[in-house]
């Protein structure tokens, strides 16, 4: 027994080969008395392995997974594994984790996830950077600012609210549901009609009280062939255009019947909720029908439809499903045989009836907050990812209202106190101190600067903050005394002291996760674009007028560019001779030219003249043309000698302009 514990204690083998090579018992020599003069007490662990972590340390990490996955930045099993083993190395914690690979294991992520069940694997959704941006609380609150509003004006209920949006279809399904195989199969496949399909759009079209209509089809063809709707969903009906995508003429066409459907009239207003497609914003014979029979057209900001659009948050997702369905059922039943683009009617409309079910229209206008109308729906949690990127909001471009219009400016509130202005500095350099953990690089704040803000007046001149406090003290005077209309800042408001910032917030020790991953931030570079659009009621006079405007505006831009195209080819023509000789004169033709000419439908040959509108085939002269406009005149009414051919001839039209 002094021998085994001699070799223990000097650190030669362990206690399972000291017992078995001094043949004596292991729990023996685990459980000797410390007083023992031979030998020295070892601690050894009872029950299951110690934690890496405390309670609170895994209570911290969770909430900053979440944070990170409210923000569309969320973190796999790999990066968790590799954040964790970081933690714990630079806190000095016991850990068991092998330092070859750098990262926690399998085991240890898959008990965290146990012992945090708020905590799933989720597959997520691709979302662009301009829905992360166009989807702000500002945003979102001017929008539903238009929408109370349209509400207490016309006392709309819920049969005459509808939403409507276009989906495209194909003979291969977008969305494939998932099967039962073999387990540990590396592929997995289901016969298809083909590589790729022909897409065919459809326009949806429901109320709040979970009323249909029927679906309109637009097929990629030249002519509609009325074979192609055998079999189709009730009242169906299909169009045709050279795309297969949606037109402004076809989008007329089907608000006129939409006007039938719903019943709009003046005295019976109906509101429609659509985005902000060119085909529904930029058409003017639209909007003149739908201020005739009554329409209200409320446009939903741009990049928002993901959130605000009842038809893609709640139905065009069963929608596919139910297809992808039909389109397996289908091919079950016919063996060896493929769809069509004559079989996608039948097809569609099946899947049609099981998606257009009056739960699923109610519970997406709840969802959205549009009926029953929650302006409150959202959460800041929802407004996340507009944090990590830094872009200055210009919500406020539409023009000023009259009476009958709902495009307004978000409305300022009255100044706010000295009182109510201390929480608003706090929490500004709350987010300038958050913004600094991000290695930014600290700058001084001036003196100057400091002293504009009464409650900030014992900071010190030397506190070195980040550049974003600078510009946060710098617009904080403005900004308390026309406050913009709420806007998100984090993530949540109400327990931004209990999120950890620095070293000394964190319950860990030394370094926390965000000093390890800080939160993304990126940064909106300005570039020259096209005019962005916004929400507005487009039946509304103001833009109305606007789009006429614009509407010129383009024409006139248009004209100026063929005018100066025009002047470009006369300058190019005045250097070969050849040319002009050939734009300028018109010859004498013989008589029986000229009988052949009268016989001829073409009008072009029979031009009337610039000035005393005599035909061409009546004259017997030369003819001129006007290197400008390219109207033809005589040559004794345009004042040019019939036999120089070398005379450039301009109208007097044309030398005005």
């Amino acid at each position: 027994m002094k021998d085994a514990v001699k070799n223990v204690v000097e650190g030669k083998i362990g206690y399972k080969l000291a017992a078995k090579s001094f043949s004596v018992p292991q729990t023996t020599l685990e459980s000797l008395d410390k007083n023992d003069p031979i030998t020295v007490k070892f601690k050894v662990p009872l029950g299951p392995k110690e934690k890496v972590f405390t309670d609170n340390e895994e209570e911290e990490l969770c909430k900053y997974i979440i944070d990170m996955e409210s923000r569309l930045y969320g973190l796999t099993m790999k990066d968790l594994r590799g954040l964790v083993y970081r933690l714990a190395v630079k806190n000095n914690k016991r850990h068991p984790f092998k330092n070859e690979k750098e990262e926690a294991g399998k085991d240890w992520a898959l008990g965290f996830l146990k012992r945090h069940p708020e905590l799933s694997i989720r597959q997520p959704e691709s979302t662009s950077s301009a829905r992360a941006a166009g989807f702000n609380k500002q945003v979102v609150d001017q929008f539903f600012n238009f929408l109370g509003n349209v509400y207490d004006e016309h006392h709309l209920t819920p049969d005459r609210i509808y939403n409507c949006d276009e989906t495209g279809i194909s003979v291969v399904p977008k969305t494939k549901s998932k099967i039962i195989a073999r387990k540990g199969r590396k592929q997995v496949g289901a016969i298809t009609s083909a590589e790729r399909g022909t897409t065919i759009t459809v326009e949806i079209c429901f109320s709040a009280s979970g009323n249909f209509m029927p679906p309109m089809m637009v097929y990629p063809r030249k002519r509609m062939d009325p074979q192609l709707m055998i079999n189709a969903a009730p009242g169906a009906w299909g169009v045709c255009s050279d795309s297969g995508w949606m037109t402004s003429e076809l989008f007329l066409d089907w608000f006129k019947k939409f006007v039938k459907f719903s019943g709009a009239t003046p005295e019976h207003s109906v509101l429609l909720l659509l985005d902000g497609h060119s085909t529904h914003t930029k058409n003017i014979d639209l909007i003149n029908e739908a201020r005739t029979h009554g329409v209200i057209i409320l446009c939903f900001p741009p990049h928002t439809t993901h959130r605000l659009q009842v038809a893609d948050v709640a139905y065009m997702r069963p929608l596919s499903t139910y297809y992808d369905h039909q389109i397996m059922a289908w091919l079950r039943s016919n063996p060896g045989m493929t769809v069509t683009v004559r079989q996608v009617a039948e097809i569609f409309g099946k899947a049609f009836i099981q998606a257009s079910t009056m739960s699923t229209a109610v519970n997406g206008f709840k969802k959205c907050g549009i009926w029953p109308y929650d302006p409150t729906v959202f959460s800041e949690t929802d407004f996340a990812p507009f944090l990590m990127i830094d872009i200055q909001l210009n919500v406020s471009d539409a023009p000023a209202s009259d009476n009958s219009s709902l495009i307004m400016e978000s409305s300022s509130t009255e100044p706010a106190t000295n009182n109510q202005n201390a929480p608003i500095i706090s929490e500004a350099i709350s987010v300038a101190a958050t913004l600094t953990d991000a290695a930014v690089t600290p700058v001084t704040v001036e003196t100057e600067t400091l002293s504009r803000l009464d409650t900030a007046a014992s900071i010190s001149a030397s506190t070195s903050l980040s550049t974003n406090l600078v510009t946060a003290l710098t617009v904080l005077p403005n900004t308390m005394s026309t406050p913009e209309p709420g806007c998100s800042y984090w993530l949540d408001n109400s327990d931004l002291h209990e999120r950890p910032r620095t070293p000394q917030q964190s319950i860990f020790g030394v370094v926390s996760p965000q000093q390890i991953m800080p939160f993304p931030a990126t940064t909106k570079t300005s570039r020259s674009t096209r005019k962005r659009g916004k929400t507005a009621v487009i039946t509304s006079s103001p833009y109305k007028n606007e789009l006429e405007e614009t509407i010129k505006k383009k024409e006139q831009a248009e004209e100026d560019k063929q005018r100066k195209k025009g002047l470009r080819e006369l300058k190019k023509s005045e250097k070969d001779p050849a040319t002009k000789k050939k734009r300028v004169t018109k010859k004498k033709q013989g008589a029986k030219n000229r009988s052949l000419n009268e016989n001829s439908d073409s009008d072009i040959e029979n031009t009337p003249c610039l000035y005393c509108k005599g035909l061409y085939l009546d004259s017997n002269e030369g003819w001129a043309a006007c290197s400008a406009c390219g109207k033809w005149a005589h040559c004794s009414c345009a004042g040019v000698d019939d036999e120089d051919a070398d005379t450039v001839f301009t109208c007097e039209h044309c030398e005005q302009s």
